[in-house]
């Protein structure tokens, strides 16, 4: 408003403290801030995008450094690119391979709350699979007043240039504490053409008369980016130019007496055989 910016800022109990600063009269800017500042804005474009692709799963598990943290690691991926100078950087698909294993929640990680790493595969028709052992060791402090967990798959398909997202749940797997089960596998199906990131949701459950109830300690709540697959590219079908490639042949017509000598194109394919 004016030359004035207000803005806010959360503490460590997600309280909101608003704060007012006068803006520059004159911004001076060198070549080389220029160039920082357009791949500082591609960083943060691109983390916006995916912040609001994951909201409604991010919102179990609030963390006030998500943003900060996300920003800074798309502005690695992002300098990761030596083909275009600064400024002009570009999220490549292969430097996307640097969010695995990114936390959305710094508090709690799927290894920490499973004590177990999934095998993930993908065949040529898009399935993936995620398969985890028979037995969990729920030893982490933060699931010591929870009987049950929950494991869930995200499928989230990324265009970066175009700002779009589509994403895919897997089924949920529920397993209470305690108790022998059949190994986990969760599956779904994302054959795309963008960017698709793995991601593992794990949350935390509390029985009460028969009845779940979602955990509010944010370390039992877990959403880790566990397998980046890159773009599936479609075959392209050559369509086959068909032609006569006989050679041409001139051949001398029968000349009529007292008349001139013509000469007529004939193909090969048309004489006769012998």
């Amino acid at each position: 408003m004016g030359n004035h910016i207000y803005y806010y800022r959360k503490d460590r109990k997600n309280r909101k403290h608003y704060f007012i600063r006068q803006a520059p009269g004159i911004v001076k800017q060198t070549p080389a801030t220029k160039r920082a500042a357009a791949d500082f804005g591609a960083a943060s474009k691109s983390s916006s995008l995916l912040r609001k692709a994951l909201h409604q799963y991010t919102r179990f598990c609030y963390d006030n450094s998500l943003h900060f943290r996300l920003n800074t690691k798309m502005g690695e991926i992002l300098r990761a690119d030596v083909n275009h100078p600064s400024g002009q950087r570009t999220l490549i698909a292969a430097n996307i391979q640097f969010l695995r294993y990114f936390q959305f929640n710094s508090t709690a990680s799927i290894q920490q709350l499973l004590k177990s790493k999934p095998a993930i595969e993908k065949s040529d028709t898009g399935d993936i699979s995620i398969s985890f052992p028979g037995t969990f060791n729920h030893s982490s402090h933060a699931l010591r007043n929870t009987t049950h967990i929950a494991i869930k798959a995200i499928g989230l398909s990324v265009n970066f240039a175009r700002g779009t997202t589509r994403q895919q749940e897997s089924n949920t797997a529920v397993i209470k504490r305690g108790e022998k089960h059949t190994p986990v596998t969760l599956t779904m199906n994302m054959n795309s053409k963008d960017i698709t990131l793995i991601l593992l949701e794990v949350q935390s459950f509390y029985e009460v008369n028969g009845q779940l109830h979602l955990s509010q300690n944010r370390q039992g709540h877990a959403l880790d980016v566990m397998a980046v697959f890159p773009p599936v590219e479609k075959p392209v079908e050559l369509k086959r130019k068909y032609r006569n490639k006989a050679p041409r042949l001139w051949v001398p017509s029968a000349t009529p007496v007292g008349g001139t000598l013509m000469i007529i194109p004939v193909n090969a394919n048309s004489l006769p055989e012998g």
